[in-house]
């Protein structure tokens, strides 16, 4: 009797062992998957950030800004000149001629180029601008600059390119998933079913780094666009 309450109990064992292995094998690459598109989304959305920056600084500056502390520092303390026209055109009188007239006048505006930059994207808000030149969970690790020119006919255009390593994307992935937040029921979870998984570089080939620009076409396009 106590040999056979002994084999099923190994049996129970090692069902549940198996039952964890065949469990492991479906969570793992989901886990793995979920946290790289939550990682990459993060980083897109600063990369969106930093191409609508670099718009309004080119506009008021003829150039793109070639390092992202220059583009902080714009944010924060920069200004933009914008140009209205006050006054009114008389009727059957053009706008050339109202100008020559004086009825009409061209004033020069600064205003602060934050305001310039939610005027150009309408989908940003403060919190976008916050940390925008931190690649995320890197440590403080910011997103670096190229840039270039490319030619088009007998002009030099400028260009500029951002490219984010895999390796930046997933920086410090054993936090993400087992986070030193979680209860003692999810990290005992996490142990049994995601340890290691960080290190597991099968995985890692199923991805792509995100690249924002290019130095050979007069392109802002991202990678995922």
């Amino acid at each position: 009797m106590k040999v056979k309450t002994l084999f099923n109990i190994l049996l129970i064992i090692v069902a549940l062992f198996l039952a964890i292995l065949a469990t492991r094998s479906v969570l793992r690459p989901e886990k793995y998957k979920s946290v790289y598109q939550q990682r990459a989304e993060e980083v897109r959305t600063r990369l969106t950030t930093i191409r609508t920056i670099q718009t309004v600084y080119r506009n008021e500056f003829k150039k793109f800004a070639g390092d992202i502390d220059t583009l902080v520092n714009f944010v924060n303390h920069g200004v933009v000149q914008i140009v209205k026209t006050t006054g009114e055109i008389p009727e059957d009188m053009s706008e050339e001629a109202a100008f020559k007239a004086g009825y009409i006048k061209k004033v020069v505006e600064a205003i602060p180029a934050k305001d310039k930059i939610f005027e150009t994207d309408s989908k940003l808000t403060s919190e976008n601008l916050k940390n925008f030149e931190y690649i995320p969970y890197s440590d403080g690790k910011k997103f670096e600059i190229q840039l270039g020119k490319v030619k088009s006919g007998k002009t030099e255009i400028p260009v500029y390119r951002i490219d984010v390593s895999l390796d930046d994307i997933l920086v410090h992935l054993d936090k993400t998933i087992s986070p030193r937040s979680a209860n003692t029921y999810n990290k005992l979870f996490n142990k049994i079913f995601y340890s290691g998984l960080a290190e597991e570089t099968q995985y890692k080939v199923l991805y792509q780094p995100i690249w924002l620009g290019s130095l050979t076409d007069a392109s802002t396009s991202g990678s995922w666009e």
